[in-house]
């Protein structure tokens, strides 16, 4: 895991300092090296965490004859296979890692090389030759790329927004669009946009190819979204063949994840994702699987616990762990003390706002990971890719009903009354005791609201593949992984999501929807697959609590860091609150009067802290030529 960053469209003198800021802006991705190259009107920098290959992987990497050069941050697990196909088609390799084998594969398959690979990645291939620069993201999006020009034909890109505010490239402004959209909607990374106007992201499963006059074209090189749909319009029976071939493609992708020349850990929620990590990777310990050498003789996961709180979910790890005779867990107890203490480094870490206080929770975990390992595994991407959550059971029945099964929608829905009821029993409560809340909108100023009311957010309502399938690579997930890369590589550690595979992927979408959801249950070929493995108490878990922090209850007790927010002058000078109507709703709520969500007072908040780190703090951007505040925060790393 790495950072990566370059610029098209200047020579080396104006060049070489832009390179330096932009790698060091990031740095805190890479400690253990950093590399840099460069052309006529091409540079490319690298940070590097040295995780396989530690004394060979260095990078930039050059292809042999010279021809090709490479930055790349990620990992492709099925390198090794690549590495044989490669070696029969006359390729020799110097190194023990990946990179090379990525490096070779562009030089032998070009752009065809990236739907070859099972991993995560963004990376750029320099041409020497034709003075081009092509930039790609792995199909799922795990790995980050953003991109800006100056209008003038020279563009930056890098793995963190920072590090493109440090090239100076374009000042930090914000995107109201953006801001509109997460407030109002509570969504974003949806779209190639992000909250830094003249920031944008490269999407999952594109490339950008960069002409040295700096002109852009993009592509979507995967085949992989074609694909699901062709899968998915012709399904197979979910019968017993079909439950050893997602169990087989399931526990390949825990074992390929395991490469790795430095520590492996894992992180463990007691929910059924990660449950179904730690205790595969813990049957491969108990036969001594060689897949498994890096994670040592016993296994570290890392838990957030919250005793007392309602959220708490200690119970089912500890069942987890009673069931693995080699595993050793840590578990840390975020504290709304230790929230407030770690608020501003947890807002510059994230770079963009957050949907809640949620992942602040893996921020605690990778911090106390870092202290033990350097790779961390997690299971992010499995409630998008089988209905994890409480509204994908309304989707399936919706779909249902569309198909006129009356009878099979009327049983579906016996049994799923449990799940319904915990998704409406909120609302309910506060019906029967007569309290309302401020929407969002009612919070925003008029004129902001006015000026975007032609925003929409569209959803699939009645066709749960196709629901997931939006979620996987456009509203969900990908603002998941991108909490995910922040709060690993925050601290230093690389995140793998075995779940994320387009081999497991493409053999449950093979299958029909059966294997997502039936009977009630969800994520039936998940539960199925580790009948055996699983503690009950884990395997038939229907309360999905996800890896959160206990918000409510630390927003009860935030009344004055609230207050003195909401009160202070900058938030009353943004164009995009009505502070009068906030401060009004804050007190309603602390005083138990109103149902206002907190996670409404906290995105309010988040913008509000997020424009005083990133855009108030850039007095002054710095410029191609490196004049400009050189202390401005917007462009200083966030590892402090």
């Amino acid at each position: 895991m790495c950072g990566i960053a370059g610029y098209v469209g200047l020579d080396r003198e104006a060049g070489d300092p832009v390179l330096r800021r932009m790698a060091a802006a990031q740095a805190h991705r890479g400690p253990d090296g950093e590399g840099f190259a460069a052309g006529a009107r091409w540079g490319l920098a690298h940070r590097r965490l040295a995780v396989l290959d530690r004394a060979g992987g260095a990078q930039p990497m050059r292809s042999p004859d010279g021809r090709y050069v490479l930055v790349y941050n990620g990992e492709v697990y099925n390198y090794r296979e690549l590495r044989a196909e490669l070696t029969s088609l006359g390729c020799s390799f110097a190194t023990r890692g990946d990179t090379e084998v990525v490096l070779a594969a562009w030089t032998q398959w070009g752009r065809a090389a990236l739907d070859r690979f099972d991993g995560m990645f963004g990376l750029a291939v320099a041409d020497t030759v034709t003075g081009e620069v092509v930039v790609g993201r792995d199909q799922f999006g795990i790995k980050p790329l953003y991109l800006a020009d100056d209008g003038a034909g020279r563009l930056v890109f890098a793995s963190e927004l920072r590090a493109v505010l440090a090239a100076g490239a374009v000042p930090a402004r914000p995107d109201d669009v953006t801001i509109y959209r997460y407030l109002r909607f509570r969504v974003h990374d949806d779209t190639e946009r992000t909250f830094f106007a003249g920031i944008e992201r490269l999407l999952p499963g594109q490339l950008a190819v960069i002409s040295p006059d700096g002109v852009v074209r993009r592509e979507t090189y995967t085949s992989l979204y074609g694909d699901l749909r062709a899968l998915a319009a012709d399904p197979q029976p979910y019968d017993d063949a079909a439950r050893e071939r997602f169990a087989g493609a399931l526990d390949h992708a825990v074992a390929s994840r395991l490469c790795s020349d430095v520590p492996i850990g894992t992180a463990l929620s007691g929910g059924l994702d990660s449950s179904t990590i730690v205790t595969t990777i813990a049957g491969l310990l108990d036969h001594a699987d060689p897949e498994a050498a890096a994670v040592g003789a016993r296994q570290q996961s890392f838990s957030a616990v919250f005793p007392s709180e309602r959220n708490d979910e200690e119970r089912y790890v500890d069942l987890i762990a009673a069931g693995c005779t080699e595993l050793t867990v840590h578990k840390v107890r975020p504290t709304l003390d230790g929230f407030l203490a770690d608020l501003d480094d947890f807002v510059a870490a994230q770079e963009e706002p957050v949907v809640s206080t949620g992942p602040y929770a893996q921020y605690c975990v990778m911090r106390e990971a870092s202290r033990h390992v350097t790779v961390m595994l997690d299971g992010q991407g499995a409630d998008e890719m089988m209905a994890g959550y409480a509204p994908y059971y309304l989707v399936h029945l919706r779909q249902r009903r569309r198909a006129a099964k009356a009878l099979g929608t009327a049983v579906e829905l016996a049994r799923s009354t449990d799940v319904l009821w915990r998704l409406g029993r909120g609302r309910l409560h506060d019906i029967l005791l007569r309290r309302t809340g401020k929407t969002t909108t009612e919070l925003l100023n008029p004129a902001f609201v006015a000026a975007h009311a032609e925003q929409r957010l569209d959803v699939v309502s009645d066709d749960l593949k196709l629901r997931l399938e939006d979620d996987l690579f456009r509203h969900s997930l990908p603002a998941l992984l991108r909490y995910e890369d922040r709060n690993t590589m925050r601290f230093s550690v690389e995140g793998r999501v075995p779940f994320l595979t387009t081999d497991l992927l493409r053999t449950l979408w093979a299958l029909d929807d059966a294997s997502v959801v039936l009977g009630g249950w969800n994520k039936r070929a998940l539960r199925d697959a580790t009948r055996r493995t699983l503690p009950s108490g884990v395997n038939r878990r229907r309360n999905k609590i996800g890896f959160t922090t206990p918000e409510d209850a630390w927003f009860a007790r935030m009344g004055d860091p609230l207050r003195a927010v909401f009160s202070s002058a900058s938030f009353g000078a943004r164009p995009y609150f009505d502070q009068a109507a906030v401060l009004d709703a804050l007190e309603l709520f602390l005083n138990g009067r109103s149902n206002t969500e907190t996670m409404t007072f906290w995105r309010l908040l988040n913008v509000e802290l997020w424009l005083r780190r990133y855009i108030d703090a850039d007095d002054a951007a710095r410029s191609w030529t490196g004049t400009g505040s050189a202390g401005s925060t917007a462009t200083t790393g966030a590892t402090g």
